[in-house]
């Protein structure tokens, strides 16, 4: 991909780095160019932004009453109204990347726990985060740490730590599996007191080897060795390349120039999206394929559409797209790239998109630039970074109806894209 004007730029980064805006506030972005708007995302304290709100607040996320539908609805809401974008769109990748699920977790408030913790210490030391999702409540349940113990280890979370969380297949052997689940015996969910516990007579201190490394015999020195492996930085770059640049595979050498800015920052992650985004702008970016939830927020955010006015359509389609917040299908997180375009999965989208276009206000942008048979300025406004296809153009212009039209927009292969 070439390097980007202003207008392509600043929509790129929202639309990869945070969930789109609404044209007014596209504008105002391209007005300040994309080196302050990469500014802005990264570092909003310095710009003046409001502080996070916790979309939970206040919610009791009682798992025998409505919990599991508020924690759900409290944080699409958090990704549809948000003034920091780039840290809720990165708590919201390493949701599905160190996974865990309310569908066994069955506690939304331990399952919020989680993402909590993302959200607090997402950008910093990638060690030091999964040191503390491997005794974290939900990870504990959701991969049955809290069962493990020296007289039957449990080796689930020791096997995804390697293969999903920090390594990769082909970095491990089973002993390493093994080794690192009996180093990771004892501890238990106390629910009574709202964390985990550690218990000594649960656990085998017998020093263990984890890949290569000697004498593990507990969590800090399990990630240690995890960490220590040469292969963890190319791991981690190529996870960080897939969701904001494109595929790993089409960028040349971007993945060892950033396992090496991982290195150099201490093994934060901000430095290393940080420079990716610098990348990207650059022209070292593929076309990917948005998730369900990242294109609807996209929509709503570009329509001035409240959720309240689609929660009703947005709660049937949700699970019929594939993607319902704090619930990913396995381990392994929600599909990728093409696997999205199933045709249940796009005919969700397309409902959902109709949702979206009956409650936009004819006086939105997007709106008044559609009833004026502008598509250059209707793809402009949703950020896209280049014009309709003819194709693309030739169906919108087909359909007399504005619902269908802006419908037939939101569902376009270019809006299916960042």
């Amino acid at each position: 991909m070439a390097a980007m004007d202003d207008r392509q730029a600043v929509g790129w980064l929202h639309r990869r780095a945070g969930f789109g805006l609404h044209p007014d506030a596209l504008e105002a972005a391209i007005d300040r160019g994309p080196d302050v708007e990469l500014d802005r995302l990264l570092r909003p304290d310095d710009h003046g932004l409001p502080e996070a709100e916790d979309p939970w607040a206040g919610l009791a996320l009682d798992p025998e009453d409505n919990g599991r539908q508020e924690a759900v609805v409290g944080w699409l809401r958090q990704l549809l109204v948000t003034e920091r974008p780039f840290e809720d769109r990165r708590t919201w990748m390493l949701h599905g990347w160190l996974v865990s699920s309310m569908g066994k977790v069955n506690d939304p408030g331990v399952m919020v726990e989680q993402i909590r913790l993302f959200e607090a210490a997402g950008g910093g030391s990638f060690p030091t985060l999964l040191k503390a999702l491997t005794t974290n409540r939900a990870m504990l349940i959701y991969l049955d740490g809290r069962t493990s113990t020296a007289a039957a280890p449990n080796e689930n979370y020791g096997r995804e730590l390697l293969e999903l969380f920090a390594l990769g297949v082909g970095n491990y052997t089973e002993d390493d599996v093994q080794a690192a689940a009996r180093a990771l015996t004892g501890w238990v969910v106390a629910r009574r007191f709202d964390t985990s516990r550690f218990v000594p007579a649960r656990h085998d201190d017998t020093p263990q080897t984890v890949v290569g490394v000697s004498g593990v015999n507990d969590v800090d020195s399990v990630i240690e060795a995890v960490v220590a492996h040469p292969e963890h930085p190319r791991f981690v770059a190529r996870r960080i390349v897939r969701e904001y640049l494109g595929d790993p595979g089409e960028l040349g050498g971007v993945v060892d120039e950033l396992a090496g800015v991982y290195d150099a920052a201490d093994r934060e992650l901000d430095p290393v999206i940080e420079h990716a985004l610098r990348l990207g702008l650059g022209g070292a970016s593929t076309p990917r394929v948005l998730a369900p939830i990242p294109w609807l927020a996209i929509a709503v955010r570009a329509t001035g559409v409240r959720l309240e006015q689609i929660f009703r359509a947005g709660r049937e389609r949700m699970r019929e797209m594939g993607q319902i917040p704090l619930v990913p299908p396995s381990v392994a997180g929600w599909p990728t790239g093409e696997e999205w375009f199933t045709s249940s999965s796009i005919i969700a989208r397309t409902n959902l998109a109709a949702a979206v276009a009956a409650a936009t206000d004819r006086g939105e942008p997007v709106r008044v630039a559609l009833d004026d048979d502008d598509l250059d300025l209707v793809a402009a406004r949703l950020g896209l970074a280049a014009p309709f296809s003819a194709a693309t153009s030739a169906a919108i212009r087909r359909e007399t109806d504005p619902d269908v039209r802006l419908t037939l927009a939101l569902v376009s292969p270019e809006n299916l894209l960042s």
